[in-house]
Order: C-alpha cells, then sequence, then structure tokens
C-alpha cells in the first residue's frame, strides 16, 4: 500500500467575536489532512483542543518532523501511537473517507445552536434568530446569568436550554441558583464546575441534567462518570470516530446519556462526528455555524435543523474537489 500524506493550515474566520468563560476566539486555526493511496484521496480536519495543550504549532511540527513514522503507525493500524488526540482523529477521518465508497450519516437533525457570552444589548438582538430553535445552548459565566435566561425563556418561550459554563462557575453560585433555573426552560447544566470538584455535584438535588465536558477526557473519562448522567463526547478529545465509539457503548451500559459535541469548525469536522448520530440523546454540532465562510456545499443550518449538501466531498467522493483538494498544490 502506498500512502501520501499531506497536511496545510487552514484558517476560518468568524463571523463574528465568540467568547465562553476562559477564551475569546475570532479565527479558527485548523490543520487540514489529506491522505492519498494511488488515484484515491481521504480529507479530515485537525482542531487542536487548547485546553488539553494542543496547539497547531505543535501539531503541525510534529507532523513534519515524524512523517515516517506516522506512514509507519498509519499502514500498521497504530493510529493510537500517534500524538495529539485531535491529529488522531483527523488522521482517521481521512481514512475512512479513503477507504468508503459511500460514507453513512444521518441528515437532518436536530442540533444545539449556541449563543456565546454577550452582553444584554446584543443579546437581545441576537435572540431574534433563535426564536424558532428548538434547543439552544448559551454560554454563561457567572454575570447576568438569571437575566439572560429570562429574556431568552420570554423570546423564545418553547425553546429548551442548555448552559455551558465551561468550568466558569463556583459551587455556592450554582447551588444558590438552581432553582431559579429550574423555572427557566433549562433542561441540561454542561460543565459548571472545574474538573477536580465535579463530586460536589452530588450534593445539589435537580431535575436539570449534569453534562460532563472538560471533565470527560480520554485522560481521565473513568474517573467522573458517577457524578454526571451526561457525556460530551467530541472526537477530538477521544481520538477519532471508533474510540468515541466505544466510549459511547460503555456509558450506554451505564445508562447514561450521549450528547455529541463538537469544537468550533468547519463541515469536514462535523460530518464524521455526525455518522455517531444515532447513538446520542443530545446533539450540538453546529460548528460550521460560526464560519465567515465554510468549505463549499458543507453543512446548512435553518431554525435548529442541520443538514448536509451530498455533494459535499467528504459524503460524495465525484462532489466538488474544489474545496478540499484545491487546498492542495499535488
Amino acid at each position: 500500500m502506498f500512502l501520501k500524506l499531506q497536511f496545510i493550515k487552514k484558517d476560518f474566520e468568524l463571523k463574528e467575536s465568540f467568547k465562553i468563560s476562559h477564551q475569546t476566539k475570532t479565527i479558527i486555526k485548523s490543520i487540514i489532512i489529506k491522505i492519498n493511496n494511488n488515484n484515491s484521496s481521504g480529507f479530515g480536519e485537525c482542531i487542536p483542543y487548547k485546553r488539553y495543550g494542543e496547539s497547531r504549532e505543535a501539531i503541525f511540527t510534529y507532523l513534519k518532523n515524524n512523517y515516517d513514522k506516522i506512514i509507519q503507525n498509519i499502514k500498521n493500524n497504530k493510529i493510537k501511537n500517534i500524538k495529539f488526540l485531535s491529529l488522531r482523529n483527523a488522521i482517521e477521518s481521512a481514512l475512512i473517507h479513503l477507504n468508503f465508497k459511500k460514507i453513512k450519516f444521518y441528515n437532518k437533525r436536530i442540533t444545539a445552536i449556541t449563543l456565546p457570552i454577550v452582553n444584554k444589548n446584543k443579546l437581545l438582538r441576537k435572540i431574534i434568530e433563535f426564536k424558532n430553535i428548538p434547543l439552544i445552548k448559551v454560554k454563561l459565566n457567572e454575570h447576568n446569568v438569571i437575566d439572560h435566561l429570562k429574556l431568552i425563556k420570554k423570546n423564545c418561550p418553547k425553546s429548551k436550554i442548555i448552559i455551558d459554563a465551561n468550568e466558569g462557575w463556583r459551587f455556592n453560585f450554582l447551588k444558590n441558583i438552581i432553582q431559579q433555573l429550574e423555572k427557566l426552560n433549562v433542561i441540561m447544566i454542561e460543565q459548571p464546575l472545574k474538573y477536580g470538584q465535579d463530586k460536589k455535584l452530588l450534593k445539589i438535588k435537580t431535575k436539570i441534567l449534569f453534562c460532563a465536558d472538560e471533565s470527560f477526557h480520554a485522560n481521565n473519562k473513568n474517573n467522573i462518570i458517577k457524578y454526571y448522567k451526561v457525556f460530551n463526547v467530541k472526537l477530538d478529545k477521544f481520538g477519532g470516530i471508533q474510540n468515541s465509539l466505544k466510549i459511547i457503548k460503555n456509558l450506554k451500559k451505564k445508562n447514561k446519556k450521549i450528547f455529541i459535541g463538537c469544537m468550533v469548525s468547519s463541515s469536514l469536522s462535523l460530518v464524521p462526528a455526525l455518522t455517531l448520530a444515532k447513538y446520542s440523546d443530545f446533539l450540538d454540532l453546529d460548528g460550521a455555524y460560526f464560519l465567515k465562510k465554510d468549505f463549499e456545499k458543507g453543512i446548512s443550518y435553518k431554525n435548529g435543523i442541520l443538514s448536509v449538501n451530498k455533494d459535499f466531498l467528504w459524503i460524495n467522493k465525484k462532489g466538488l474537489q474544489e474545496s478540499l483538494g484545491g487546498l492542495f498544490k499535488n
């Protein structure tokens, strides 16, 4: 088997700044992976996970300095030996795309659409876009939580709400407002406390589901299971589809709920995640919603419904080569 690995940096500008509890993004810095085998090509996207010490420069340097070793690991089916989980995911996605004639995926799915942290005036302007979205995910630190949720409920009365605190809340803050949250259409709170404080959640009695995200990672996935009912599974965190599927099946055996999530990313990251959609209780694949320009013929969103164009290259190998293949000179 002759394999050629190509990789290139690709920046995606956001429509507007995307603020969460611990950082603000205006641009997404990705690495596009292309694997060639004779006349066939497969593509994947690597979104470095800063929360776990990854960076694009470190991954790109690793790719350049370890090319032959990476090729051997791919040929020997030892992707797990490749450094960086987000890179493993991109390489596995490219291999799946390379080797399958037709990708099975799940189209027209309800997905959460995220509201980043904004001030009250901007929230009032943005919430108009969310009126018909069934599942709203809102990023919140400890400022103006109740006021913002009341505005969302008033303007989107039929929407269910997921709060994503990104480890930005203190235990006493959560404990003091939990009863108010129950009255504001909140069905889930994602990662309210910092990793290491997860066990404190057992002290709070509520019908609202607690979801693990930052605390739920390949290196500590078994340490926190008893503290949460829902788990955010991102391909980037677990090194790809196959490993994520094993984790999902294990969680299902323990009667846990699955939240398939994503980073802010292009359709090239999201379509592989859609192959796991049938296992999910909640879907959060809105990463391309925030891009000023996604890959051509990619994912589209309307009223919280995600749709994939059948001509997107990762789905249809006879689809447009220009948007992905055209990134590479040869």
